[in-house]
């Protein structure tokens, strides 16, 4: 079952060795996670990807509810071990980065 994990923490994940796959499952796209590849949740459901289905994954959506959700179902079901929602979505990375950026004046 898939867990959240915070902005925080996936600024952390992303700088590691082995950063996890970022998989934003929008339908439109607003900003973006560097590094993300976009795949619209429903094109997830429709053909199985050839990820690696041992390496961690983090999937998000604009507000980190409904579609995110989805999309980890899904690919738990397609053999996908480590699947993480980003809690907040797109929205909670926003509200992040707004805040280190005041933090930092």
């Amino acid at each position: 079952m898939s867990e959240y994990i915070d902005p925080k923490a996936l600024v952390a994940r992303l700088n590691e060795p082995s950063p996890p796959l970022v998989v934003d499952v929008r339908i439109g796209q607003i900003g973006q996670i560097p590094g993300a590849i976009h795949v619209p949740v429903l094109d997830l459901e429709d053909k199985p990807h050839e990820w690696d289905r041992l390496r961690d994954v983090v999937v998000f959506c604009q507000f980190g509810k409904g579609a995110s959700e989805y999309a980890a179902e899904v690919l738990e079901e397609q053999g996908f071990e480590h699947v993480w929602k980003l809690r907040g979505g797109m929205d909670g990375w926003n509200d992040y980065w707004r805040r280190s950026l005041n933090n930092d004046r």
